[in-house]
Parts: C-alpha cells; structure tokens; sequence
C-alpha cells in the first residue's frame, strides 16, 4: 500500500528525505474540553468513562467537569492557574484534565514513580499552587512540597475526598476560551539533565484525535466501541487514548494495572473492543490466554507504540488474538503522534515495512536532516524533524532549549531516522544513543530488532560500552522468555544471519532486569549506566 493511500505522500522525485501527509483540515474539530457536553447532547446516558464501579455518562461526565471549574476556583485557580496532579490511572484524572481546560487552567501531570526530590523540582518548576494526589503518596509529598501547597485528595471517601467534592461543587457557567492557550504542561524524563516542562494548548492536544480520524486508519470504527486504557495516564500516550474514544462518544475503561491477567479479565468482561499497550505486552497477554485456553473475541484492535512489532510476534499475534493492529510514533513536544503504521499495512508477509512506524498523518511533515540541518537523501540516516499543527509552544522557563527545538517551524526530535522512497519512517534511535564501533555508526534500534526474532529472547538492550580497541563495542543485554534459555554464543550466531559483522553484538548480558518508562520503553542510559559502574567497580 502507498502512502498516498493512507495520507501521505512524498519528495522522492528530488531524492530528499522529505515526507507531506495530507493536507490539514480542522473544520469540526470538536476540542477536548467539549466532548463531554457534545456527546451529552447526542446521547446523554451512554456510557462515557469507567474506573472499577465508577461509571460516568456523558451527561454526568458533562456536569462533572463542570463541577471541577468551580472546585478549582474555589482554590483560586481561574484562567492561566496552575495545579499538579500526581495518582495512578483513575476515571478523576480524566474529570480534572478536561474540567481543567474548561476553567482555562494548566494541570501538570506527575509521573508518581518520581523521587521526592523529582517531584519537588516539578512542583517548584511548574510553580503549581494546588496538588491533586492519591493519599499513597502523602509521605512522597510531605518530603517534597516545600511550599505547603494546599491538597485535594483524590481517594479519600469522605467529605473532603475529590469525588465526594465534585459530587458537591454546583457546575460552573460556560465561558469562551482562547484553544491555543497553555492547558497542559508535561515534564520529559530528563535524560540528558533536568526534566523539561513541555507545554501545549488544547487546539494541540485535540487536533490529534481529529487528524486521526480524517485519516482513513481508522475507518473500521463503529459507534459500539470500548477501550481499555491500560497505560500510565500522566503520558501523553495514556490520556490520548482515553480521548480517542471520547471524541468519538464511545467508551473508555480505565485500569491501574498492566498486569496480563487484569487486561485480559477486563476484555472478557467488559467486551473490550480496542486496547493499547506496548509489545512487550501482547506477548504477555498471548502468554495468559495460552495459559487459560481462552480468547478475547470482541477485541477488535490493539494499538501499540514505544516499540516496532517484529513480524514473528505479529504472525502469533494474529493466530491467537485475531484482531489488527496500529502502531503510533510520536513524542510528548509535538502533543501525541505524526505517524501510523495502520492496520492495512501490518503484514507479515512484508516484514521491511513492519520496521517501520509508518508515514506522516495529515498536516504534518517530516524530513530527516544532517548535523548542521541539512536534508540528506532517502534512506540515510540522520535526526528526524518534523513539522505540523501542534508542536509545543515552548519549554517552560527555558527560552535558549526552546530556540534550539524550534527552528523555522521544525521541531528538532533528537531522534534517529531515515525516510524511504515510499515516504515511509524507520527509527534508527536517539541521536546520543548512536554507537560508534571502529569508526562505524550501529544503530541499537535495527540490533535489537534482529535480537527479538530470536525464538528466546522476550525484549532486549543494545547499547555500547567502552571498548579498549574500538572505542565503543556493540553490547546486549537480553530479557529471556520464560522457559527458555539462551547461549550467547548461539545468539551472535543468530544476528549474523541479519546483521553486518560491525553490528553484531560481542558481548551477551542476561540476568539484569530492563528498566523501563512509564510509557514501556526500555531506558538504555539506566542499563548501559548500570554495566558500567559495574566494570569500573
């Protein structure tokens, strides 16, 4: 399949590296902070949000959000106020998220696996004047919070807990808002130092969902559908997911555990239609259905992203879930996805192309460019830019980091690409992740992409580490299925068959768990960090 049959299309008449979706039409655009009274209109008793025995309909989602304007201007937090939050997945996250556009505030999610002094830089930093917070993290934020800020505590059953008090508040009045206003300000994981606030409007936030569906990936859809949100919702990838069923009016579950056997139960018992999850994932979720004897027969569709879907997984994941699968490339600066590989091009009969993250969405370019911002030619290797309709509007409090991301309408990724012929997205890695073995450049993506076709091997890490004859030697450390066993002799034999000798892996690592993201990536800085205070010590 083109990719001018998907929405995009191509400069490879020239040889450069430049891929155009489809050009952007936003006319009915419904933005987030309106799905709930839109749908109120059109079907005020469906069901709209579900956590456990919580279920709102878009007629109580509708007042709920309402309420929680009044609530956050009762706690002085109006138009441009600022408030954390920091919970595990719940259905009133949702509610202060769009209540929180609806009183043109800005909420700044916390990734609760943060250390107090983590969280204490995003507090000052995100100069928040309220927390939002599960009661489990009191003692987090009673070591974090230097400034006292007042707190709304999201499970506490009694008058003064969060569900109770929007359950209170009397619903606030409409009032027009600016949609390119700041309304959301969410911290990257600060690999390369401190944590950027990344803030975006609401237009940015929406214009995703509505792109989505314009862009023909999504044309199996019906009105009946049910997603499960398993995934952290303090990721941009999370709270997305739940909005691509509210912009639709259909219905979304929301878990606080990714454990297999919960999203399989839910499946069963909700008639889960679509997930989202990471791969590593639906190899799990495989794993539990082999090991019940059962399937999942509503699931329609299983989105994934974080990582590339190698075609011996998708071949099983095809046989034992028969449903079809997307896969979203994005990042937090640019509000959620520029590319999709859909469910028409998942075919493991064309192996190349399930390497790729697919082609640009509609209003969104991409161009892959050399160190001194160059277009390079189709399939070379450079750092991905892009361009489209919702980049960030600035990282807050840093000008200078700002100016460098944005350049003449481009957002710099500091990712890893190269774009073929077709117009298509192939992620090499982050730029600093770039090994360089004997003066040759290894790109952990593509090793660790052969190492998963290994019949043993769950996940893996590529990374490099100091070499006394090449400066840096391709190293792997292997994540291994349960049951099975590895020689590392046999897995460099193995990525032989695939790989150039410069690529191949020299040196085996087992045994050492893979950290990971919230979202599911796996961290290669933490375990490449780990190696290597292990072999100076």
């Amino acid at each position: 399949m083109s990719p001018s049959e998907t929405g995009a299309s191509s400069a490879v008449a020239e040889g450069l590296a430049l891929a155009r979706g489809l050009p952007l039409d936003d006319s009915g655009l419904i933005l987030p902070s309106e799905y709930a009274n839109v749908f109120a209109a059109q079907s005020p008793d469906k069901i709209a949000l579900v956590f456990g025995a919580h279920r709102w309909t878009y007629a109580q989602l509708d007042r709920g959000c309402n309420a929680v304007v009044t609530l956050l201007r009762d706690h002085g937090i109006g138009v441009g106020g600022r408030f954390a939050y920091i919970g595990k997945n719940s259905d009133l996250y949702f509610l202060m998220l769009l209540g929180g556009m609806r009183a043109g505030a800005v909420m700044v999610p916390v990734n609760w696996r943060n250390t107090a002094p983590e969280t204490a830089y995003v507090l000052e930093d995100g100069d928040v004047s309220l927390i939002v917070a599960d009661a489990e993290f009191t003692g987090l934020l009673d070591e974090a919070d230097c400034r006292n800020l007042p707190r709304l505590v999201v499970d506490d059953d009694g008058p003064q807990g969060l569900r109770p008090r929007i359950a209170a508040a009397p619903p606030a009045p409409r009032e027009p808002l600016d949609p390119h206003a700041p309304c959301l300000q969410l911290y990257t994981s600060g690999t390369t130092g401190r944590p950027k606030g990344v803030v975006t409007s609401q237009y940015n936030f929406g214009i995703h969902r509505h792109i989505e569906i314009m862009s023909g990936h999504f044309d199996d859809w019906g009105d009946d559908e049910i997603l499960l949100s398993p995934l952290p919702s303090f990721h941009i990838g999370g709270m997305s997911w739940v909005c691509t069923a509210l912009v639709r009016g259909g219905t979304a579950h929301v878990i606080a555990d990714t454990n297999p056997a919960v999203i399989l139960d839910n499946c069963l018992d909700h008639g889960i239609t679509r997930t989202f999850i990471v791969p590593t994932l639906v190899r799990a979720l495989i794993g539990e259905m082999d090991a019940r004897g059962v399937r999942a027969p509503s699931l329609r569709g299983i989105h994934y992203g974080a990582a590339s879907m190698d075609p011996a997984l998708l071949e099983r994941s095809v046989d034992r879930l028969g449903c079809r699968f997307l896969q979203y490339y994005g990042m937090t600066e640019i509000s959620g996805t520029m590319t999709i590989l859909g469910p028409h091009q998942h075919d493991a009969s064309h192996p190349a192309l399930l390497r790729s993250v697919g082609s640009p969405l509609p209003g969104f370019e991409i161009a892959i460019r050399d160190s001194q911002g160059e277009l390079l030619p189709v399939d070379t290797p450079g750092e991905i830019w892009v361009k489209g309709p919702s980049l960030l509007i600035e990282y807050w409090k840093k000008p200078q980091a700002t100016a460098e991301a944005l350049i003449d309408g481009w957002y710099r990724s500091g990712d890893g690409g190269r774009l073929n012929a077709e117009g298509y997205l192939f992620l090499t890695d982050r730029i600093k992740d770039m090994i360089v073995s004997g003066g040759e450049n290894v790109y952990p993506a593509e090793v660790e992409a052969v190492l998963r076709d290994h019949p043993a091997i769950l996940d893996c890490a590529v990374f490099g580490l100091p070499h006394p004859k090449w400066g840096e030697g391709v190293t792997a450390a292997l994540e291994i299925r349960p049951g099975h066993s590895v020689d590392p002799d046999d897995v460099i034999a193995f990525a032989r068959k695939s790989l150039a000798a410069y690529k191949i892996p020299r040196r085996i690592e087992t045994g050492v768990p893979l950290p990971r993201t919230a979202s599911g990536k796996v961290q290669r800085a933490l375990i490449r960090k780990h190696f290597v205070e292990r072999d100076q010590g």
